[in-house]
């Protein structure tokens, strides 16, 4: 490893082992500035893409990044860097700084609360050293897809935070995820999964879902829907990526940088429909992002951002807290207040009893392109991607090319009317925070088409 750690036999926490990278930056930086953080992040990584169905490329990587937080006379800045040559660099910090003005957002270091807390598979370690993963693949039925693309990922971190507040905290981390696109006489169907395992059930039945979605498509006549106000039937994946800009609304840095529709909002006011429940949960070790502390060493927790409808708090650093008279929640980036996972709290509906609920309108598995025209409203449009079906009776009739929903954020999750009782772990480039979800139904969504 590139920086030197040493673990504890009993539960698997790091213990400093001599002078490591983190150290020798901390102490430069000690001497140069008034407050420093420096977060060291080395990964393993092996990566697997398929084409076509079949192995294309198999890429392996060992990065270390060096995050670093100064302060000096309220003077604040943030770098990141590929470890080689970083300790030449810090020393330049101090005249970087010296060309900015004090930052409003200036607030002290807070007390280091968080703990360390690790889990790790020691098949995915093993996969990671030795690169060994056409058996694995076997076991997934990635040779049994026949037409599809997509990747797999296998990761082992080790990640330590250490600062002038006092704080040294590390942990360890592996990680399993990918999803898969799979092609069937024109159309097709994806799905993703993630885990901290190595869990072949788990990605085996998000491959199985994805041929299964390409393949009802295919048999489906195909219809044009016209624009107009539908009921929305939205998959994991859709839902995943939609949840995940819900959540960045409750992050205070956007509400301060005049960037979220939940402005004017106050905790306990009910924002969204009853049915739904999200929660941030950085101490759930199953979902990649867990962690014990954030990234100023303050303790994490498990949380409802929305509890029935009800929204419970914005989520701060120490900054924002200072700026809006708050308390920190444990959900430091450094810049930005962020969820660690994220959790839909499940319902009591079985995907075929939803569509049976859905009646008449559409079926969206997966989406890409969200964006935001107006982040005040939270009105933001997403194109479908994959399968999307129109439902009539509470079945598939024929399957759509791409349509857009075009809404208001809180409309959209005010109109739910049910969650599903199918949580799926997903995370891909379009849900880039680990999140367990099931299907959601809303009663109404707007519905375009891409021009």
């Amino acid at each position: 490893m590139v920086w030197g750690t040493a673990y504890k036999d009993e539960g698997g926490e790091p213990e400093v082992s001599g002078m490591s990278l983190a150290e020798r930056i901390s102490e430069t930086l000690s001497g140069l500035v008034d407050e420093h953080l420096v977060k060291v992040r080395e990964t393993n990584w092996l990566m697997v893409k398929i084409a076509g169905g079949e192995v294309s490329v198999i890429q392996s990587w060992r990065k270390s990044i060096v995050d670093i937080y100064v302060a000096k006379d309220a003077r604040i800045g943030m770098l990141s860097f590929e470890a080689t040559g970083v300790e030449d660099a810090v020393k330049r910090i101090p005249s970087l700084l010296s060309v900015l003005k004090p930052s409003p957002f200036y607030a002290p270091l807070p007390e280091p609360t968080g703990k360390p807390l690790s889990s790790t598979d020691e098949k995915i370690i093993e996969i990671v050293r030795s690169g060994e993963v056409a058996d694995r693949l076997g076991e997934l039925g990635v040779d049994e897809l026949g037409n599809a693309a997509g990747k797999i990922d296998f990761a082992y971190r080790e990640t330590r935070l250490i600062g002038s507040s006092g704080v040294d905290l590390g942990y360890r981390s592996t990680s399993f995820n990918g999803y898969m696109r799979v092609f069937r006489e024109g159309r097709s169907g994806q799905w993703s999964w993630t885990s901290t395992k190595y869990d072949a059930g788990l990605a085996r039945r998000a491959l199985e879902k994805a041929v299964e979605l390409a393949e009802e498509c295919a048999k489906l006549p195909r219809e044009r829907v016209e624009p107009g106000r539908y009921r929305v039937l939205i998959s994991p994946m859709v839902a995943g990526n939609l949840i995940g800009d819900l959540v960045g609304a409750a992050s205070a840095g956007m509400l301060i940088f005049g960037m979220s529709f939940l402005q004017g909002r106050k905790p306990g006011e009910r924002v969204l429909s009853p049915r739904l429940t999200v929660i941030d949960k950085p101490l759930d070790t199953s979902l990649p992002g867990f962690s014990g502390f954030d990234d100023e060493g303050v303790a994490t927790s498990n949380k409802p951002i929305f509890e029935e409808g009800v929204f419970k708090g914005f989520l701060h650093n120490s900054k924002t807290a200072k700026l809006l008279k708050a308390e920190t929640t444990g959900n430091a980036g450094w810049i930005m207040p962020r969820p660690f996972n994220l959790e839909v709290a499940e319902g009591d509906m079985k995907p075929g009893e939803m569509m049976e609920m859905l009646g008449d309108g559409l079926y969206l598995t997966n989406n890409w392109y969200t964006r935001f025209q107006n982040y005040l409203e939270g009105r933001f449009s997403t194109v479908s991607r994959d399968a999307a079906f129109v439902v009539k009776g509470g079945k598939p009739k024929a399957c759509v090319e791409r349509v857009r929903i075009a809404d208001l954020m809180p409309r959209l999750f005010s109109s739910v009317e049910a969650v599903g009782s199918d949580p799926w772990q997903i995370e891909w480039w379009e849900v880039r925070t680990p999140t367990r979800i099931p299907h959601i139904l809303l009663g109404e969504a707007g519905i375009t088409l891409p021009s």
